[in-house]
């Protein structure tokens, strides 16, 4: 599967950073997948919960309480006020 780079920041420092091939948001609008040659676009995130997909099909559930995600040439950045993965 193609993927993209992924960046997860908060106001601790980032989170996350490495290659995904699908995340999973709530956008202001509804539900967002974003996968490798996305449109580019910048969206507000309501708080909800969140998932990332790995190359290796590995699912890692998150919750998030909102924030910015910017979409761009193969590289994703979200920007939330508290992000945390699921144990």
């Amino acid at each position: 599967m193609k993927t993209f780079k992924l960046t997860i920041s908060s106001p601790d420092g980032n989170i996350f950073e490495g290659e995904v091939y699908k995340l999973d948001v709530r956008g202001v609008e509804g539900e967002l997948a974003i996968m490798a040659d996305h449109i580019p676009f910048v969206t507000a995130v309501k708080s909800a919960p969140c998932a990332i997909w790995l190359d290796d099909d590995t699912k890692k559930e998150a919750t998030c309480d909102g924030g910015l995600l910017t979409v761009g040439k193969n590289e994703a950045t979200f920007i939330s006020g508290s992000f945390k993965f699921n144990e």
